[in-house]
């Protein structure tokens, strides 16, 4: 028989049926924090969520009714590797919710609702430090107790990583996933300094080098040997390959550069150009000498810094009847010039010509914030930084909807530090669960699965 003193169901009976609940759950509760998610993308077929983001977090009191897996057996090994699998149950209070996190979930774009916890959001737990995907929302259980349903059973799982971005300011939180995630690795330009050099000239000297035939079949650069003039200093080139041709292997001669042009050459007798090593056949190449002063060489008296392409390179004029030298700067692994080589080295030069450089990075400024939206003004990406390294100016990236590329200018949001690209790279996802690759690569030294029946022939 019922309580006769309850009439099951009135508005004071429920209001103290869940004050008891909430009171229960702030003595006996853990304190947790809800992430809704955000929904940035969906396939257009089944409507899939591809792309998420979590930007926001709220403290709740939650009791812990369950929590499989958080022992030896949580550890299971499955076709894809090995796998935690550590699972909890968390009741948390419907009017709590309702009252708090529901309304300020209203003011959060692109998330699923607002009237009750959705399936894909995450669950903090600060007691085991790890984060849970809610998998399935139970909204009536105990059932209708007085008419009415007071708490939401939450069962999740261990939340797995695959590239959302994660950024709630609570630092316990965030540093969960600051070592995971595809994204790109940049190495920023400092400030700008600028290359400078110098040049000499000679007279008889190498002016160009045509290409007659570019070859086939190289699988590196062969030496090329400039035979020596009867009187005066022996010329040097270098060549550039490429794989310029689709239907045969290897490369082929796609470039050739002046490194010092020697003198003493007859403008009638034009040296000879022997090839040496590449493996490949067929190279041969013309060369000019000029009829008057030429550029020989060309010398790097300071390499710059700063430079994320190689800078334009203007050699000064002849001053009279002749042409002007044209060059190629090229450049190290630290932003800077390494050497400048020569594509025409001019003729018509009574004196050695004044070299112009390009300017290294003109922008250079700040301190990212771990946390942020980056920019990037040229390819339009961005992303969140991860990670940032001030003396080597080495900024980890992550929740890309476009690649960045060499040249961008990156702005940080909240920041407004402002640097150049010099090099673009990838890091890739750190998963402490899944293993497979490292199984795969220590069961084929036992067994080569390569074969059709790695156990013998039946």
């Amino acid at each position: 028989m019922l309580n006769p003193f309850f009439i099951q169901g009135t508005k004071g009976e429920q209001g103290l049926i869940q004050d008891l609940i909430n009171e229960q759950l702030k003595m006996y509760g853990i304190e947790v924090y809800y992430m809704p998610r955000q929904i940035v993308s969906k396939g257009k077929i089944i409507k899939d969520v591809i792309y998420s983001k979590f930007k926001n977090a709220f403290p709740i009191e939650a009791y812990l009714s369950s929590y499989e897996g958080f022992d030896s057996n949580s550890i299971i090994m499955s076709k894809f590797g090995v796998k935690v699998t550590d699972e909890m149950t968390l009741v948390i209070s419907k009017e709590r919710f309702d009252l708090y996190i529901a309304e300020l979930m209203k003011v959060i774009p692109d998330v699923a609702g607002s009237s009750r916890p959705y399936e894909g959001d995450l669950i903090y737990v600060p007691l085991s430090d790890s984060v849970m995907e809610i998998k399935y929302v139970e909204n009536r259980k105990p059932f209708y107790q007085l008419q009415k349903n007071y708490v939401y059973e939450l069962r999740c799982e261990l939340f797995e990583y695959e590239d959302e971005e994660i950024s709630t300011s609570i630092k316990d939180l965030d540093d969960n996933f600051k070592d995971i995630g595809y994204g790109a690795l940049l190495t920023l330009a400092e400030l700008g300094g600028t290359a400078t050099a110098q040049s000499t000239i000679s007279s008889g000297g190498i002016q160009y080098v045509n290409i007659v035939n570019s070859g086939y079949r190289y699988s590196s650069t062969p030496s090329m040997v400039v035979s020596s003039p009867i009187s005066g200093s022996k010329g040097r080139i270098v060549g550039i390959m490429t794989s310029a041709r689709r239907l045969t292997s290897g490369q082929s001669l796609d470039k050739v550069f002046i490194e010092d042009g020697g003198s003493g050459y007859l403008y009638q007798k034009p040296p000879s150009v022997t090839f040496f090593g590449g493996g490949g056949y067929g190279a041969s190449v013309q060369v000019g000498i000029a009829t008057t002063g030429s550029v020989k060489n060309v010398s790097m008296t300071y390499g710059g810094k700063g430079y994320y392409e190689p800078p334009t390179v203007t050699f000064s004029g002849p001053g009279g009847i002749g042409q002007t030298a044209i060059g190629q700067a090229f450049l190290n692994g630290q932003g800077g010039i390494s050497t400048i080589r020569i594509i025409n080295a001019g003729y018509g030069y009574t004196v050695a010509p004044i070299i112009t450089i390009g300017a290294g990075a003109t922008v250079a400024s700040g301190n990212f914030i771990i946390g942020e939206q980056v920019f990037a003004n040229l390819s339009g990406a961005s992303g969140l930084v991860k990670s940032w390294e001030p003396l080597t100016r080495k900024l980890n990236v992550t929740g890309m909807g476009t690649d960045f590329q060499v040249g961008d200018i990156v702005v940080g949001a909240a920041s407004s530090a402002m640097y150049r690209i010099q090099e673009y790279g990838e890091f890739e996802l750190v998963n402490s669960y899944d293993t497979n690759d490292e199984i795969q690569e220590e069961s084929d030294k036992i067994v080569d699965f390569t074969e059709i029946n790695p156990f013998g022939e039946v």
